[in-house]
């Protein structure tokens, strides 16, 4: 990762070592830097057929989030169904995106970035493009956006969750998963 976008991030307040969590109200600046950071990834992949979007909390100002960027790759799905290109892994790895394996249906494939060991800035998702996954992704960011109700009762399942698990980040995201999966539900394709 160069030092600018390192340094946007940083200003930005983004940042979370691997055994916390916390949550912060979500910033116009966090959106900034997450377009800056998506315009990167997009030009990384210029010459393969993706889509780059920012997604998650983080993509929502006002909302309590990790103080981490999401990015979802969609990817014209090629041969073998969940096959992650080699030109998109040999992309990312070579900007500083860590790739830390195919999470199937729980998202895609992972890679994460960090500004120093330990402390991540951003996650992306490398998911098929139109697919499941990356509709559900678009679908509950411009829900949260769009809809104060769903805005709150997500934010309520995320702060009771933060004070279940105030260090388990694992059981915080996975419990999140009945509540995403009831606002996906009520919200219309």
């Amino acid at each position: 990762m160069d030092a600018p976008i390192a340094a946007e991030l940083a200003a930005a307040g983004l940042g979370l070592d691997y055994e916390g969590l916390r949550l912060d109200l979500a910033t116009e600046a966090w959106l900034a830097a997450g377009i800056r950071l998506r315009e990167r990834v997009a030009g990384l992949l210029a010459d393969y057929p993706a889509e780059v979007e920012l997604i998650g909390s983080a993509a929502v100002p006002g909302l309590l989030a990790k103080p981490i960027i999401d990015l979802a790759v969609g990817i014209a799905p090629a041969g073998k169904p969940g096959l992650l290109p080699a030109a998109v892994l040999a992309s990312l790895v070579a900007d500083g995106w860590s790739y830390r394996g195919d999470a199937g249906d729980d998202g895609g494939h992972v890679f994460v970035l960090e500004t120093r060991p330990w402390h991540r800035v951003a996650h992306l998702h490398v998911v098929e493009r139109g697919g499941e996954q990356w509709r559900n992704y678009l679908r509950l960011r411009d829900l949260l956006r769009c809809h104060p109700e769903a805005r709150a009762r997500y934010q309520a399942a995320k702060l009771r969750l933060a004070e279940r698990q105030p260090t388990d980040r694992r059981a915080y995201t996975s419990g999140k998963t009945d509540v995403v999966t009831e606002l996906l539900a009520g919200s219309a394709d």
